[in-house]
């Protein structure tokens, strides 16, 4: 498979997903559609943000380029960030395609207010920067860069699947209670639901309990996911990969 038809594969993944649920779900309420899209649509995020990642990571690392860029006056900071925000532009795609797909399928999708933007964008910019971060340990410490390359996705799969869809079908997930509010995936996920899903009524859909995370202590605690994130990833790449001490 050549490069453009991966990244056409999996950046069309999420939203195909989307489509295949809405044949499933006929007489499903507006709502429940449209939380569901949500929980995909952010792991279309989080699949994006691990495979794309990884794999343009791994592919330097076979081709031993970081060896050339060692010697370079470039900076592991400016490396990472270069990548971070390719993947971002990337895994932005892929949650636009599936809350369209979501569209589609029949679900309804509207702000709660003016409020409800930096919330929304915060929320994913945090989650594509965690998981690209939780990526690069696993791809860098490998044996074998490749096999880093296609098992690191398979962490955003068993997020997904393993706490109903990133928390907004907590009947499907074996995790219950408060905690669904704290992952680092299900607590974005729940957060966009809150401010994207015209809904009120969260137990009759399904997303609760626990209750929506709403406050801004939870906002604070996905800054503090993705900056001890970003300050571990940062460590990792000067220190194993540029071979500069592990603090720029």
């Amino acid at each position: 498979m050549n490069s453009w038809t991966m990244l056409l594969t999996v950046l069309a993944l999420p939203a195909g997903l989307q489509l295949f649920y809405g044949v499933l779900w006929e007489g499903v309420p507006t709502a429940m559609i449209s939380s569901a899209a949500v929980g995909t649509a952010v792991f279309g995020a989080m699949y994006i943000c691990l495979y794309i990642f990884g794999y343009l990571l791994a592919g330097d690392l076979e081709d031993r380029r970081y060896a050339a860029y060692r010697s370079m006056p470039l900076s592991p900071s400016a490396d990472l960030s270069g990548r971070m925000l390719a993947g971002i532009v990337l895994a932005a795609v892929a949650f636009v395609l599936t809350i369209l797909a979501g569209v589609v399928t029949g679900g309804s999708f509207a702000l709660r207010g003016l409020a409800s933007i930096p919330v929304v964008v915060l929320a994913f910019l945090l989650t594509c920067i965690f998981w690209m971060i939780v990526a690069v340990p696993f791809v860098v410490y490998a044996k074998n860069e490749r096999v880093a390359e296609y098992a690191v996705p398979l962490i955003g799969m068993l997020g997904y699947m393993g706490t109903g869809f990133n928390g907004v079908m907590v009947d499907l997930a074996p995790i219950e209670g408060e905690i669904l509010n704290y992952l680092p995936n299900t607590l974005p996920t729940r957060l966009l639901v809150y401010h994207l899903v015209p809904a009120d009524d969260w137990v009759e859909l399904g997303v609760a309990p626990p209750a929506m995370p709403t406050g801004p202590e939870y906002v604070l605690l996905m800054v503090v996911y993705a900056v001890l994130a970003v300050v571990v990833g940062t460590m990792i790449v000067n220190k194993v990969l540029y071979k500069r001490g592990w603090w720029p």
